[in-house]
């Protein structure tokens, strides 16, 4: 109380102006007073990210707070060693699952959708049980209905007053009128029957008299106790008893079911001498439920206990409180346990009979509670004193002639002192029994699972003995986790102090905070084994470094150092879904590597024919490739066994071929177990089969029995370590997005705008996005991201995220699409396409939560995969068909050869202890080969399966659109910290990065796959990205070294076979990497917008104009053309002055992203000096009427008064690279894709056999690293206008056979380094020449006028407030962009910046173009916050005219001045006078614009 007073005294006191307590100081009073009284309190800087605040939280939580109890597990792994499988098993098959069916299963039967289940199920019910699980007593009348507790009346009590019965003196005037009725009866010569009339008139009576009395009695003792229980503290627990009164007829038969089951089990196991088998064969609790009469709790026990009394009580014999429809139901505890005499056939069963029984007692409850979920330990369970206990027991004559024993003088109480003897050592106080709620929580492994351990055990180096006598040890190693159980054991290496083991053994680990102990031990054959000394390793060191090598762990023992351990260990986590902040798990990703847990449950119907008495001994025999791997126990005299320990976890790294076996066979001790079933299934139809729910198969070589089955899977990413796919899953198709535009973004900037773009997720990895749209809350991206998809139950997430440069990017709202909604399977067994794209408007909500905030628009589509032929899966199957048909014949071989053997010599005791420890269980070597040709026919056929299409290298033209598979094999590089990335196309990201090189020379065995949409004009990217250092600790990625090349080359050079390629690079030195390809065609039909036909690069010469009309005095015009793309400025011409029929002959390239799509225009203008521009007439170019690769000249009648403009078009196939929304047109063209070297390859045809190597790309038309500009932006950073490096391209060849040069935005120079576009004498008609081809000598021929520019940068508004805002001016000239101005950087604190003074001229001609940047200026470099192009005011008015950047807004004002002929212009401020050479001022030359 003290301590809260001084808060609030802190607080009110910060908050008076007159007090001298600043805030903080009240806040360290109140963080100091919350610590003294226990509770947690956090100081947090307000504008801490969110993440920092949880790190500061999390670092005060104590260090076993998320301990978990089952911390580790030995697994053993599919990797197999050559050895022949250990039993003829019948091939994988589909068609043993028995699908689910409506119909109830034995074991759990299921109820009805009327809550009661069918005859013959109540029938068995009652067998086992004594009823069936239903809700309440069953069908009940209204009269029943409304019955309470207490009314059960009779028929003379409903028409009596209660005033006329229940006191003494009604009680004795009864006893008075039986002897007087008697009497007179007997006096009047009445026989028998009148007496007995009167004894039932008496007691109806009575009995309704003695009714009412115990009523009353019981509400005065419930008084009486209300009282008592004020006095003692105790508390009533009717909410429970009424609970438990609804809840019982739904639980009791289902508890009893399971005790049956359980105990049935354990009795058939422990089953003592001269007893055939003991069996539970009937068992109930009774229809009425235990009663808790009152809890007593102890406040004043420690804060980690909770300490509690119940009395309870279970007399199911007490019928007073019970209604007459529960006395109708009513079903008394009973217990039948069959005792069979005797051995086989010779054997008779007798009933013990347990029923009636009730017992009550005071029993208390302590709770021990723990920091770690769940939070609660253990409780322990003891009784406060003896409980009285009762029962019936009949252990001789059955139902009808049982005789209780408890008749029998003092064996009653003999009995029960017994009982109380066994369990006072167990549950009576002091003693408790303890419910260890922590571990059984817990579960299995396979469920607390974060990873696995993989431990390689090289060998061990000096290991010395303890003991100076003894000899040279035999050394073996055992893994455990804190020096416990034991998780893994080597083989034994006989008379060796340096032991060379190389095993890896692998641990499933549920926390990284235990300790792995190395225990080596010297075998000995008569003794114990010594223990020679622990080597020791931290498990918290995989939070730093999940990878460490050659460890050489100290053995120790006794403080000395007794040798030295050579290992690897590598913790390999668990793939987990997104979690996401509203509590959604996201489905975890495919992989072909992880955790199994494979359980036989149970199993039914067993064939008894195979045994003399018709019961077996059953027990189950796990198999993974054929291999023992867990053998369970052996149940007695039962044909539906169900095994407790039917379980076991085992590491798999190749999914898809990985087989599940199971043998389940009969126990005989004195002859060989013969065989009752097998079944053997793929792990990945076995993952399916669960989930549809399919979990009872039917058993091979029998005529009956099924088995029930089940699979845990978790996915472990092991990139490259078991030279498998490191976890890549093979998908069934790809989703494709066509991601439209969004509306109404939320806008989290302070000032400005977001920076949009969308990000893919599946399963919580990041697959593919869009470039981003900066300054825009309405995004249009129009793009299609293509994501593969490997099973209908994965989920994808479309998530809108703001772009940051510097931080992390900031979610805007995300939608999920479920891939069952477009992933359906047809009855043929393969995937059927869905085209529909529709177009979906979903909301966007923040982490999938909350209320919506912005709309998505976009298509979805599935195209599925074909199933093709893989030669390295055939090659699998042919080597385990060619397995299981000779190990029968091996296994014999082997056996008779053991024998032979010991025949001949005795093995040593190291060796028959290495070939104990190898095998699991019993190889049952007589199997009988024709076990499948005995399987029984069943109705369900095999599934049926999609048809494979085997592909080969010259295939591949055939299916244009399909999936690449890499797999990067291994690598070379010149430095290490380089990862590969693969580019596909047109793709600004990758379609694919792989994983990190820690060393110059790396082994992958990583597999990634990209979606190719047009095979034979496709281009793939491989690049070596490296992470460089910038200020402070930001870091990003630039290219090492990049080769590009031909997709279908590529692919027929490495399908199926490992390749090497040679990258070059930036520093020049070489790079290689060994890959290999798969090819999956994708059933769809590109859509015409995608293909490569319909974007590339577009030269447009202009060549001419004709009867254009007059719009000056003197009769003609000044005309020029602009041209302009989906409403954007790309080119302007030259001004041809005074003529009708203007020759320009100037051209320009541009790129076309679509030109379905493309609205490209031409207007034509007159200029005037001093005042706007006349319009002379427009026409639209429609893109589509070109051939890609063929020029076409094309004649456009403009909309004006009157003529027509000559263009002459080509257009040039490539793949055009997303770009900047009103960024420059100029930034450079993309050209077709180039080839890959096709000259001799040095491959093996054989799969896996042979590398092909020194293969790489043509130089020619390629680019290596030395070609990439200084200027490339960064891999990851290129936003909506950013054009990724591409390889220059070479034009065709014009028809007269000379090359045509590109020239882009080039004016007279381009023409006189070109040839004539127009030749003399080809005029399209009759004109009067333009001034321009008339001028002086030297001038020159259709150039305008030059002149002065003058700008003046005014403001700017709409870009991020703290940003220091600058503005750059370039002149767009034919070799690039020239700098003629920069303002000074100002600070924009509102968004909007004015400047003063910042003006500037330039020398040109009226048809200039600029280029205006702007800039967020900072000290070591500047961010580009956008640019656009801009034309001159050649109007001369001055005007201030706005030009968007980007979603900002500069405005500027500009005019132009013409020359006067012969007259010297003055350039900008900053141009200065130059003093010639000898020594006269020279003012003709003026100096450039800075």
């Amino acid at each position: 109380m003290n301590g809260e007073l001084k808060s609030k005294a802190a607080v009110a006191a910060a908050a008076d102006p007159r007090s001298n307590v600043t805030a903080e100081q009240a806040e360290q009073i109140l963080m100091d007073e919350a610590e003294k009284a226990g509770s947690p309190a956090y100081f947090f800087d307000p504008n801490a990210a969110p993440e920092e605040k949880a790190a500061a939280a999390h670092a005060d939580v104590p260090q076993d707070f998320y301990q978990h109890r089952p911390s580790a597990a030995g697994l053993i792994s599919d990797i197999g060693s050559g050895a022949p499988d250990a039993y003829d098993l019948p091939s994988p098959t589909k068609a043993k699952a028995v699908s689910p069916s409506r119909s109830p299963v034995p074991s759990t039967p299921v109820a009805g959708t009327n809550g009661h289940f069918s005859k013959d199920e109540e029938a068995r019910w009652a067998s086992r049980v004594g009823w069936a699980p239903r809700f309440g007593e069953g069908a009940m009348t209204e009269e029943e209905k409304n019955e309470t507790l207490l009314d059960r009346a009779t028929a003379l009590e409903t028409k009596l007053d209660d005033k006329l019965f229940g006191d003494w003196y009604h009680n004795a005037a009864v006893i008075v009128f039986a002897c007087l009725a008697s009497w007179v009866v007997a006096l009047l010569g009445g026989g028998l029957a009148w007496v007995f009339i009167v004894m039932a008139f008496c007691g109806t009576y009575y009995r309704t008299s003695i009714r009412r009395v115990r009523r009353n009695f019981r509400d005065d003792i419930h008084r009486e106790f209300a009282k008592a229980r004020l006095e003692t503290d105790t508390e009533s627990l009717e909410w429970m008893n009424s609970f438990l009164v609804k809840f019982w007829p739904i639980y009791a038969p289902h508890i009893c079911e399971i005790i049956i089951a359980s105990v049935d089990q354990i009795l058939s196991t422990t089953t003592p001498p001269l007893v055939d088998s003991l069996r539970m064969k009937f068992f109930t609790l009774g229809t009425k439920p235990p009663r808790f009469e009152f809890v007593k709790t102890y406040p004043k026990a420690d804060d980690d206990i909770v300490l509690m009394d119940w009395k309870f009580s279970f007399t199911p014999g007490d019928k007073m409180d019970m209604t007459a429809r529960q006395l109708k139901e009513k079903l008394n505890p009973k217990v039948i346990l069959e005792i069979r005499l005797g051995m086989g056939v010779v054997s008779k069963g007798l009933d013990v009979i347990v029923e009636d029984f009730a017992f009550s007692g005071l029993m208390r409850v302590k709770i021990k509670l723990q920091q770690a979920f769940p939070h609660i330990d253990k409780v322990d369970i003891c009784f406060l004193g003896k409980p009285d206990i009762d029962y019936v027991c009949k252990p001789l004559g059955g139902e009808t002639l049982g005789f209780d024993i408890n008749f029998i003088p003092g064996l009653e109480a003999f009995i029960v002192e017994m009982i109380h003897g066994t369990l006072q050592p167990i549950m009576y106080d002091p003693n408790v029994f303890p419910i260890e709620v922590a571990k059984i929580m817990a579960g299995n492994p396979v469920d607390q699972a974060i990873g696995i351990v993989a431990v390689t055990l090289y060998g061990a180096q000096g290991l010395k003995n303890p003991d100076a006598l003894s000899s040279t040890p035999d050394p073996y190693a055992v893994l455990s986790l804190d020096n416990r159980d034991v998780l893994g054991k080597t083989k034994i290496i006989k008379q060796n102090a340096n032991p060379r083991w190389n095993e890896t053994l692998y641990v499933i680990a549920t926390s990284l905070t235990s300790t792995l102990t190395l225990q080596v031990f010297d075998f000995n054959e008569f003794r114990k084994d010594k223990e020679l000394g622990i080597a020791s390793f931290a498990m918290d060191r995989f939070q730093a470094d999940t990878d460490h090598e050659n460890l050489q762990l100290e053995v120790m023992s006794n403080g000395k150092q007794r040798g030295v351990v050579q290992t690897d260990m590598r913790f390999f986590p668990v793939l987990e879904g997104l979690k996401l902040e509203n509590g959604k798990q996201e489905p975890p990703p495919e992989s072909n590597t992880g955790i199994a847990r494979f359980t036989v449950e149970q199993a039914k119907d067993l064939d008894s024919s195979k045994s003399m008495v018709g019961n077996l001994n059953p027990y189950a025999i796990l198999l993974l490739n054929g291999k023992e791997v867990h053998t369970s126990q052996k149940l007695k005299r039962t044909n539906r066994p169900i095994w407790s320990d039917g379980a076991k976890e085992f590491f798999i790294t190749d999914r898809k071929s990985a087989r599940l076996g199971l043998v389940i066979k009969d126990d005989r001790d004195m002859s060989a177990d013969p065989v009752l079933g097998t079944y053997q299934v793929k792990l990945d139809d076995m993952m399916k089969f669960v989930d549809e729910e399919k979990e009872w198969f039917k058993l091979s070589g029998t005529k009956t029995g099924s088995v029930k089955l089940s699979l845990q899977w978790k996915p472990v990413s092991i990139p490259g370590i078991m030279g498998g796919s490191g976890g890549y899953s093979v998908p069934i198709g790809v989703m494709r997005l066509h991601l439209q535009g969004a509306r109404d973004l939320r806008n989290v900037e302070a000032m400005g705008k977001s920076d949009p773009y969308v990000r893919v997720l599946l399963s919580g990895i990041e697959e593919a996005k869009t470039v981003y749209f900066p300054n825009n809350l309405n995004p249009d991206w129009d793009e299609v991201l293509y994501v593969p998809v490997h099973s209908p139950r994965e989920r994808l997430v479309l998530e809108v995220m703001d772009y940051q440069n510097l931080t992390k990017d900031r979610s805007l709202g995300l939608t999920e699409i479920s891939a069952a909604d477009y992933v359906k399977q047809g009855e043929d067994g393969e995937y059927e396409v869905h085209n529909h794209q529709r177009s979906r408007f979903e909301p966007l909500r923040m982490h999938g939560g909350g209320p919506p905030k912005g709309t998505l628009n976009f298509t979805v589509a599935f195209y599925p995969t074909l199933n093709v032929v893989d030669p390295e899966d055939e090659e699998a199957e042919r080597a385990l068909t060619g397995s299981a048909k000779g190990s029968h014949s091996r296994n014999a071989s082997r056996a008779s050869a053991r024998q032979g053997s010991k025949k001949s010599f005795e093995i040593d005791p190291v060796t028959a202890e290495n070939e104990r420890e190898d095998k699991v269980g019993k190889v049952d070597t007589k199997l009988a080969d024709h076990v499948s040709d005995s399987e029984e026919k069943y109705e369900d056929g095999e599934p049926k399966a999609a048809p494979k299409l085997r592909l080969t290298s010259d295939e591949l033209v055939k299916h244009d659109t399909g999936l690449l598979i890499i797999k990067l094999i291994e690598g070379d590089f010149s430095r290490s910290n380089l990862h590969l990335e693969v580019i596909m196309d047109d793709m600004v990201f990758p379609s694919h990065s792989f994983s990190k090189a820690t060393s110059k020379h790396t082994e992958f065995g990583e597999t990634g796959d990209a979606v190719v949409r047009e095979l034979d004009m496709s281009r793939i990217t491989l690049r070596l990205m490296e992470k460089e250092d910038k200020k402070g600790d930001e870091q990003s990625e630039h290219i090492f070294a990049k080769l590009t090349g031909d997709t279908l080359a590529v692919l027929q050079k490495s399908l199926y076979t490992p390749t090497e390629y040679v990258l070059k690079g930036s520093d020049g030195s070489i790079n290689k990497v060994k890959i290999s390809t798969k090819y999956l065609p994708i059933n769809m039909t590109l859509d015409p917008s995608e293909s490569m036909s319909n974007m590339g690069s577009l030269r447009v010469d202009v060549l001419e104009a004709s009867n254009l009309p007059s719009a000056d005095r003197n009769g003609y015009s000044d005309p020029y053309c602009k041209f302009e793309l989906n409403g954007e400025g790309v080119y302007k011409t030259k001004i041809q002055k005074k003529t009708l029929h203007p020759v320009w002959n100037e051209s320009f390239e541009t790129s076309i992203k679509s030109r379905t799509a493309a609205k490209f225009s031409v207007r034509v203008m007159d200029w005037d000096f001093g005042d706007k521009a006349d319009f002379l007439g427009a026409a639209t170019i429609d893109l589509t009427m070109l051939e890609p690769q063929l020029a076409k000249d094309v004649s456009l009648t403009l909309d004006g008064k009157s003529g027509a403009i000559r263009l002459r078009l080509l257009f040039k196939s490539a793949y055009v690279t997303r770009s900047r929304q009103r960024s420059s047109t100029f930034s450079g063209t993309i050209g077709p894709a180039t080839k890959v070297l096709s000259g001799p390859i040095k491959g093996v045809g054989k799969v896996g056999g042979g590398v092909a190597k020194g293969t790489s790309f043509l130089k020619h038309g390629f680019r290596g690293s030395k070609d990439i500009p200084n200027g490339t932006p960064k891999a990851d950073s290129f936003t909506n206008g950013d054009s990724a490096p591409i390889p220059s391209i070479e034009t065709p060849e014009a028809a007269n056979g000379t090359a045509q040069r590109v020239v882009s935005g080039t004016g007279s120079t381009a023409a006189a380094a070109i040839s004539p576009i127009t030749p003399a004498g080809q005029s399209m008609h009759a004109r009067t020449p333009s001034f321009g081809s008339k001028s002086a000598v030297g001038a020159t021929p259709g150039k305008a006028d030059a002149g002065q520019a003058s700008f003046t940068i005014v403001s700017a508004s709409g870009f991020p407030t703290t940003a220091k805002l600058q503005v750059q001016v370039k002149q767009v000239v034919p070799k690039g962009h020239k700098e003629v101005y920069k303002t000074r950087a100002v600070k924009s604190s509102a968004g909007q910046c004015q400047w003063e003074n910042e003006s500037f001229k330039v020398n040109c001609s009226p048809d200039c173009q600029f280029l205006i940047q702007v800039l967020d200026h900072k000290m070591f470099g500047s961010d580009d916050l956008g640019e656009a192009l801009y034309f001159i005011d050649d109007a001369g008015s001055g005007s201030e005219k706005a030009v968007s950047c980007a979603g900002g807004t500069v405005t500027i004002k500009s005019s132009f001045s013409q020359q006067a002929e012969g007259a010297a212009l003055s350039t900008s401020p900053r141009a200065v006078s130059r003093r010639s050479f000898l020594g006269k001022r020279d003012s003709s030359r003026q100096g450039t614009p800075s």
